[in-house]
C-alpha cells in the first residue's frame, strides 16, 4: 500500500501454505502428484507433511486436523477461507491428471462461467483453481 511503511527491516517471505485435514500424508501425495513435487521426509510425520517445491518456492504443507470439515461450494457453510490457484498451459492435461490424484470437479460459480479457470476440490475437500492463459506479465 502507497504509504505505509515496513513494519521492520528484514525481508519477509512465505515458506509455506498449510492445509489442514484428516489425512495429512494423503493430502501431500495428492498435491505432489498433481504439482510434481516430492515430499520433504527430513520435515514430514505422521501429523505434518511437507512438500518441496523444485524451484525453491513455499511449500505446501498438510497437517493433521481429525475434526477437519470440508468447506462447503460455492455458497454453503462452513465457507472456504482460502485456496490455491495453479496456473497451467495445458488444462485438459492437468484437469486429467487432478481427477486421476483423486481432486473433484466443483460448480463453476454462475457469474464466472467464461473466466479462465476451473475449480476443483482436493481429496480433504478444499476447492483450488486451475488457471490458464498466459502467466502474468
Amino acid at each position: 500500500m502507497a504509504g505505509t511503511e515496513r513494519a521492520t527491516s528484514t525481508p519477509l517471505r512465505v515458506i509455506s501454505f498449510v492445509l489442514d485435514g484428516p489425512d495429512p500424508r494423503g493430502l501431500a501425495e495428492f498435491y505432489g502428484e498433481l504439482l510434481g513435487w516430492p515430499v520433504d521426509e527430513s520435515e514430514s510425520d505422521e501429523r505434518w507433511v511437507e512438500l518441496a517445491d523444485p524451484e525453491g518456492g513455499a511449500r505446501i504443507s498438510c497437517q493433521l486436523d481429525p475434526h477437519h470439515t470440508a468447506p462447503g461450494w460455492p455458497d454453503s457453510p462452513p465457507q472456504q477461507q482460502a485456496h490455491l490457484d495453479i496456473r497451467v498451459t495445458d488444462l485438459e492435461t492437468v484437469e486429467a491428471r487432478a481427477l486421476r490424484a483423486g481432486a473433484t470437479r466443483l460448480p463453476q460459480p454462475a457469474d464466472e462461467l467464461e473466466s479462465r479457470f476451473r475449480v476443483y476440490a482436493d481429496p480433504a475437500g478444499h476447492p483450488f483453481c486451475l488457471c490458464w492463459g498466459p502467466p502474468p506479465a
